[in-house]
């Protein structure tokens, strides 16, 4: 294993993921300056950002087909010029419907490099080294959250909900230099996952029922988690009386967070044997801290709850990634894999605001905070029945036998 130019691979992979993530997030943090700048209802404006969860179940699997295709080097430039496109039409109009073919053309993008990144690092990493580089790809929606939460008041204040496109712009295309110079594919001898390989079938791929069993444990825990990460403001400004800025702010922390119990987790994972146990241990604690953070009356335990919450937030996702790969039958299949399981997360993203918010509009906080848990409790039971191979065991032993 390279281990210097590996890392190099997975930083400028890693990067252009925030980078298209930042795109992805910019609309909520300045929601109320889109509405009144289109005159437009909190229906459509929702749209804004839904649109991103359809486009990634749509181009989950075709993102696979583009990545054995083309390569994860060519995949990914058309992923970054996918958004800077997108970004450039959103910039110069005043018109509604162009302004949501514009999310559309950003969001293909992000349903592109949500398959080619994981299944990079998997093609450069071992399975017992993948622990730390996928941990910190785990987090690159939450940083990128994290990130434009916090600059969205200066920003907008100065340059009006533009200045959150050009942000977006300016990324993806310092992203797409990056990548354009550090992404290569490995030699055959150290390609740890050959999904650019002619030998890569769609339907053999396709046909794993631990990678759908995996997509529906994904897409369980998106419900809840994004669910939660929705609403939890809300909850906190009606729990506490607060202000909703006030509320977005400890929001803004957890996310941030979340970065660094990624990458504490991804360094325990390298050594931790058994994956599954620990991922179904995380998905239970993520039930629990939901229950806790959205019935809390008082804010008494909110900087500890801030504290806890990002790393049960940031242990399953880490284990997903880690582990897809190795659902499928073969390693070069992971791309296929990567891309079923982006079914599941972007349709738990997609359904995780409005079931939760219904809920809680219907029944109250308390109620969907056991939903939330539900989920993650159901993904746990779930996660232990998924198959995972051990590649490069079922190597040794094959040339053990010859």
């Amino acid at each position: 294993m390279n281990t210097k130019r590996a890392w190099i691979v997975a930083i400028a992979t890693i990067f252009a993921g925030v980078s298209l993530a930042l795109v992805q997030n910019k609309v909520a943090p300045c929601m109320t300056v889109l509405m009144d700048a289109f005159s437009i209802d909190m229906s459509a404006a929702g749209w804004l950002s839904s649109l991103f969860s359809l486009v990634g179940i749509v181009m989950a699997i075709p993102a696979s087909i583009v990545l054995n295709k083309l390569g994860a080097k060519k995949g990914g430039i058309i992923a970054l010029i996918c958004a800077i496109l997108g970004s450039i039409m959103g910039l110069v109009t005043a018109s509604v419907p162009v302004l949501m073919a514009s999310r559309v053309v950003e969001g293909i993008g992000v349903g592109l490099i949500g398959v080619i990144g994981p299944s990079l690092i998997s093609m450069w990493f071992p399975e017992a080294k993948r622990g730390l580089p996928m941990s910190i790809w785990a987090a690159y929606q939450m940083c990128a959250q994290a990130v434009m939460f916090f600059v969205a008041g200066v920003v907008t204040v100065n340059f009006g909900w533009q200045g959150m496109w050009i942000f977006g712009l300016a990324a993806c295309v310092i992203a797409l230099v990056f990548y354009i110079v550090c992404i290569k594919t490995p030699r055959p001898e150290e390609n740890y996952a050959d999904v650019e390989s002619e030998d890569v079938s769609l339907k053999e791929g396709m046909s794993s029922a631990s990678t759908w069993l995996m997509a529906l444990v994904t897409m369980l825990f998106c419900i809840g988690c994004f669910g939660f990460v929705n609403w939890i403001a809300t909850a906190w400004a009606f729990n506490f009386n607060w202000a909703e800025d006030e509320a977005n702010m400890w929001v803004g922390y957890f996310s941030l967070g979340g970065v660094i119990a990624a990458i504490v987790i991804g360094a325990a994972l390298n050594k931790i044997k058994n994956r599954r146990v620990f991922g179904a241990a995380m998905l239970v604690s993520y039930g629990v801290a939901s229950v806790f953070g959205m019935t809390m009356e008082q804010p008494t335990f909110i900087l500890a709850f801030t504290i806890v919450y990002p790393f049960v937030d940031a242990g399953f996702p880490c284990v997903l990634w880690t582990m897809t790969a190795q659902t499928c039958k073969k390693p070069e299949l992971a791309g296929v894999a990567m891309g079923v399981v982006n079914i599941g997360f972007n349709t738990g993203i997609l359904l995780g605001a409005p079931i939760i918010g219904g809920v809680a509009d219907a029944f109250g906080w308390t109620v969907a905070a056991y939903v939330i848990a539900g989920c993650c409790i159901a993904a746990a039971v779930l996660l232990m029945f998924v198959k995972v191979h051990d590649f490069e065991a079922e190597r040794a032993a094959e040339l053990a036998a010859e």
